[in-house]
């Protein structure tokens, strides 16, 4: 006679007792390698907007200071300005995770007078996944126009 609540050709199902561990510990490999990669995208992408940042404000400092810097009378020199600007751009931010970045500002001459800086980052990540490379170089760069140009300075080529 069968029970109630049985069919009689059924057989009940048994999971064997580890079965459900194992399953976890492939799935918690994913999701940590998944939280891994998550980390080291925001910090790459911190690294970014600071750079960002940097070089544009060194960008600015090579626009306006001719016009705020009272020492900067008819004798500035463009080197002096280039050397402003690196440093107006490490000022913003000292060190990305604890190194320096590389920081290049030129004057650009043509129709416009343009300041650029430019801003290089090796990016190392903190964990060495195989697929991605152990260092990757990161650059940005901001371009404005001069806003004034010192006497016996000329941007015509």
């Amino acid at each position: 006679m069968a029970r109630l609540g049985r069919s009689t050709g059924s057989r009940s199902h048994r999971r064997c007792p580890g079965q459900a561990l194992v399953e976890f510990a492939l799935l918690a490999l994913i999701l940590v390698l998944m939280l891994a990669g998550a980390v080291e995208f925001g910090r790459a992408f911190s690294a970014w907007i600071a750079m960002g940042n940097m070089a544009r404000a060194g960008a600015q400092y090579g626009t306006i200071v001719p016009l705020v810097d009272p020492s900067s009378s008819d004798g500035i020199s463009v080197s002096e300005i280039k050397a402003g600007m690196a440093a107006a751009a490490l000022t913003e931010q000292p060190s990305i995770f604890g190194s320096v970045p590389t920081v290049s500002a030129e004057w650009i001459t043509g129709d416009n007078c343009l300041a650029r800086v430019t801003v290089t980052y090796d990016f190392e990540p903190l964990l060495q996944i195989p697929p991605i490379p152990s260092s990757i170089t990161l650059t940005r760069s901001a371009q404005m126009r001069i806003q004034y140009v010192p006497p016996g300075y000329s941007c015509s080529t």
